[in-house]
């Protein structure tokens, strides 16, 4: 549209360009989806390029979208204009994804908040579906304006796309986290040659050389720039170069024309121009009804048409976006309110409310509480839908239409935490010192103190939100007595996450510990209760007199998770805790209701951290494959949704598997996060991996270096036992007999005090290892009947072993020999490799011949490919497997096709027939 195209070559300057477009084309004909992010400053030929391709894709549905900056903050507003020419797929969509994308749209409701991967999903199978009959391009312009719901679905479904004859193409103007790691195509300014070739073009007459060359600097190569001039600039205007005097930016320049073209249309056209401007949906019965109300009838369109300003079919369209911002932004603010007080007028029935509320704000002059009340709902609806930065919005709003200075200061400290939910982390400042400007209620105050921690936490997990938290807790207090006990325990999490890095601060554990059981009174009979109490001791009296506390708060808290009426909030801290009492049953209990909560619920977003945890479970019990699994799950979502994984549990499995580089570069990598971030106690848990894969070397001057930084000086809430246990080991076999004793006591009195099978179990067996105990056959004996019990198959394992070097130290050879094999049997079934050399060495040093495995046969699968296999054998449908790995049937289809081939099979049922083992 604005470049001069050859007829031999296209558009000029874009050649090589269009043929990387058309190479998407020419994949999706033959069966493989193509993503591309095309991105260029307004006016270089974005969407001039994109109308180009849509010319050579004749036989593709194509489905187009774009952003609009009103439009930035209505729900979903992208997602519902690529649905619509999908809709008569909806029956066919699996019903979690049809309740999600129905709640999202507002076509239904939902118990809560639709799973923003859900309603990509459903997205992607829609286009899936659709391509399944037609190749399917689908664009979506100006990205950078498109609402940030709709984004999210939008990058999800580009990051699941592989083997579906779908194009999507994105345009837009800078860098968007959404598409992170797309594949994208730059557009840079045209050559001052081609930029000459097109100025010559465009312009009537002869210039002079020097003009040519003022324009061409003056527009740096901008396509639409060099278009505008030669629209609004005629040869005797430019006679000598004089009447570029007025320059500006690209940008500026090219509304500054879009501008002087409106302004020379008849007034009627020019409102009907405003309307369209002010309402970004591109809705013609929403145009004509404001229309009607401001006594403008349909010829009104006819001029703006004729200059090409503005099209009115099945959708309003502007010639460009940038035509859009230079009607609305030149328009007096009287004309635009009285716009969008038209369109609210026009807008009815009630999946529209968000938008009438919008246009109802924008349309006021002064406050009114009125619409205030409409925007509050309106933001209860979005939030309802998953929009959260759209709920923010409205209530923003809200609190510039509230006029009484009391309502609008508890309004404003709504919206601030809204913004915060919606990570805008300075507006929602601006409104907390709005909040505070407004009142001096002491209750108003105090919950913009504990805002403005919050605010601390989310912008950096390190030492300064504990000390906020802590005095947002104090001022609570006499305030609301619920919310003082909530804050003091938020205070003690954050802390207890900062660590050793905040051991001697004003925001330690210690210290907010003391602070809280200063001023608060506890209920021993309410489980957040109980759960501080018990918090509060172990940080000042200490473990002892602790753990039988918080064993109690955990197992109310458990049976409240069973009966379905725990709270969430206090689900991490209680799996902390859980860790620290040595309760490996609750801790497993716990994490994987959680997971199967969240999957059952269709919380698809929340289940990455729950995944990785759960990855922990499955370490812990020696199932390293569905570990494995659960962190492949991990990465996916992390892929689907463009966020960082959770990677704690990588090198802790790494560690057991043996894997020595690749835990440690996981170990560096997290502690070198974590001390950027302040959060020590992920230096804890990746110390503790260190340690663990050392002992399995058997590289115990290491294991004991890394345990024992663990320790340090600071108790760590959650894993100090398991540290201790690590060090115990390593000292014992290190030599060091006066520390490993040392470490025992300590050790010892945790296990007595927690009485947990996992506790009783672990100290048995280093009593039995630091060569102090009267009758460490008995230890040993009595370490496996507990660890027997539980669900720490890891441990149990590693008594195996330790109890066979000591028989075999002991010269009984006979006895070390069961033990060793016991051990090295579990071992090498988990696939615990360092831990398994270690005793295939200790049973050769018996006498006992052990040959490592033989690789057979195995065909080497990719991670996706493996997981596909497994649920392919298990019986799922394409469809089925589609939505557990978060991609289209058609690509379940095409990956099951090369797994068919690498295997040599043919059939499902063939693939069920295979051995395991074949499958690596």
């Amino acid at each position: 549209m604005f470049f001069v195209r050859d007829n031999m070559r296209g558009l000029l300057g874009r050649r090589q360009q269009q043929q990387q477009l058309a190479g998407l084309l020419g994949g999706a004909r033959e069966g493989h989806s193509g993503v591309l992010v095309v991105r260029g400053e307004p006016g270089i030929g974005k969407t001039a390029l994109i109308d180009h391709l849509l010319d050579q894709a004749a036989d593709f549905r194509v489905i187009r979208t774009s952003g609009a900056e009103s439009e930035m903050e209505l729900v979903y507003a992208g997602v519902q204009q690529v649905w619509a020419p999908l809709q008569e797929s909806m029956g066919r969509l699996p019903k979690p994804q049809r309740g999600a994308l129905e709640v999202a749209l507002g076509i239904s409701e939902g118990d809560g908040a639709p799973d923003p991967l859900l309603v990509g999903l459903a997205l992607l199978t829609l286009l899936a579906d659709a391509s399944a009959g037609q190749p399917t391009i689908c664009v979506i312009d100006d990205a950078h304006w498109v609402d940030l719901v709709s984004m999210q679905a939008f990058g999800f479904v580009a990051r699941r796309l592989l083997a579906d004859r779908i194009v999507m193409i994105f345009a837009a103007r800078r860098p968007l986290p959404q598409l992170a790691n797309l594949p994208e195509l730059v557009l840079s300014a045209l050559s001052e040659r081609d930029a000459r070739t097109l100025l010559t073009r465009l312009m009537p007459g002869r210039l002079s050389d020097r003009v040519r060359d003022s324009i061409i600097a003056e527009s740096r190569g901008n396509p639409l720039a060099l278009l505008e001039l030669s629209r609004s600039l005629g040869p005797t205007e430019l006679a000598g170069g004089y009447g570029l005097a007025r320059a500006k930016s690209i940008p500026g320049r090219i509304e500054g024309s879009f501008v002087e073209q409106f302004n020379d249309l008849p007034a009627p056209t020019r409102t009907l121009c405003l309307i369209a401007a002010a309402e970004p949906t591109g809705e013609p019965s929403w145009l004509w009804a404001a229309a009607k109300f401001l006594a403008i009838d349909a010829d009104a369109a006819a001029p703006a048409e004729t200059a090409g300003l503005l099209s009115v079919d099945g959708r309003v369209r502007f010639r460009h976006p940038l035509v859009r911002s230079a009607i609305y932004g030149s328009a007096p603010l009287a004309e635009r309110r009285r716009a969008h007080e038209a369109l609210a007028r026009a807008i009815t029935g009630s999946t529209a409310s968000d938008h009438r509320a919008w246009h109802r704000a924008h349309s006021l002059a002064g406050p009114d509480p009125e619409v205030a009340d409409e925007l509050v709902a309106a933001a209860e609806q979005a939030r309802a839908r998953g929009g959260t930065a759209a709920a923010a919005a409205f209530l923003a709003a809200a609190v510039d239409a509230t006029p009484d200075d009391q309502p609008r200061a508890r309004r404003a400290l709504q919206a601030a935490q809204a913004k915060l939910d919606a990570g805008a982390l300075d507006t929602a400042t601006q409104l907390l010192t709005l909040a505070t400007d407004l009142s001096d209620d002491e209750s108003i105050t105090a919950r913009a103190d504990l805002m403005r921690a919050r605010l601390a936490w989310a912008a950096r997990r390190g030492l300064d939100a504990p000390p906020l938290l802590l005095a947002a807790a104090r001022r609570l207090t006499g305030i609301d007595a619920v919310l003082a006990r909530d804050t003091y325990l938020e205070a003690v999490m954050s802390a207890l996450i900062v660590g050793r890095f905040g051991a001697d601060s004003a925001g330690s554990p210690v210290f907010i510990a003391r602070a809280a059981r200063r001023d608060i009174s506890l209920d021993p009979h309410d489980t957040v209760d109980m759960l501080l109490q018990g918090l509060i001791v172990r940080l000042i009296d200490g473990y002892v007199p602790a753990a039988p506390l918080l064993r109690e708060a955990i197992a109310q808290y458990v049976r409240e998770t069973r009966t379905g009426t725990a709270d969430p909030r206090w689900h991490d801290i209680t799996n902390r805790v859980c860790l620290d009492v040595f309760d490996q049953d609750a801790y497993d209990f716990l994490a994987t209701q959680q997971l199967e909560k969240q999957r059952a619920a269709g919380e698809l977003t929340l289940a990455s951290s729950s995944l990785s945890t759960y990855a922990g479970v499955c370490v812990t019990r020696g199932d390293f494959g569905a570990a494995e699994a659960a962190l492949e799950e991990v990465q996916i979502l992390a892929a689907a949704t463009g966020t960082p994984p959770h990677l704690s549990i990588e090198p802790y499995l790494a560690a057991y598997r043996g894997q020595e580089k690749r835990c440690l570069d996981y170990v560096s990598a997290t502690i070198e996060g974590a001390s950027g971030r302040g959060e020590g106690t992920e230096v804890s848990v990746a110390l503790y991996a260190a340690a663990i894969l050392h002992n399995g070397l058997s590289h115990y001057p290491k294991a004991l270096d890394a345990s024992m930084s663990g320790l340090g000086d600071y108790d760590d809430v959650g894993m100090a036992g398991y540290l201790l246990t690590e060090a115990v080991e390593a000292a014992a076999y290190c030599g060091e007999t006066s520390l490993a004793t040392e470490l025992l006591t300590r050790l010892r009195e945790r296990a007595e005090a927690s009485g947990t099978e996992v506790a009783l179990g672990i100290a048995a067996r280093s009593d039995a290892l630091t060569g102090h105990s009267a009758e460490p056959d008995a230890d040993f004996q009595t370490a496996l009947l507990h660890l027997q019990r539980t669900p720490v198959a890891v441990y149990l394992a590693r008594t195996h072993l330790v109890y066979g070097e000591w028989l075999r130290r002991a010269n009984r050879r006979a006895d070390a020999r069961i033990q060793l094999r016991l051990g090295y049997d579990m071992f090498a079934k988990m696939g615990a490799q360092g831990f398994a050399a270690r005793a295939r060495r200790e049973l050769q040093a018996t006498g006992e011949a052990v040959h490592k495995p033989v690789k057979g046969t195995a065909v080497a699968l990719t991670t996706q490919e493996r997981q596909i296999t497994s649920l392919a054998r298990e019986g799922c449908t394409n469809s089925e497997i589609g939505a557990q790995l978060y991609i289209s049937p058609r690509t379940v289809e095409w990956h099951l096709g090369r797994i068919f081939a690498k295997l040599g099979v043919t059939s499902r049922r063939e693939l069920r027939g295979l051995s395991p083992e074949l499958l690596v």
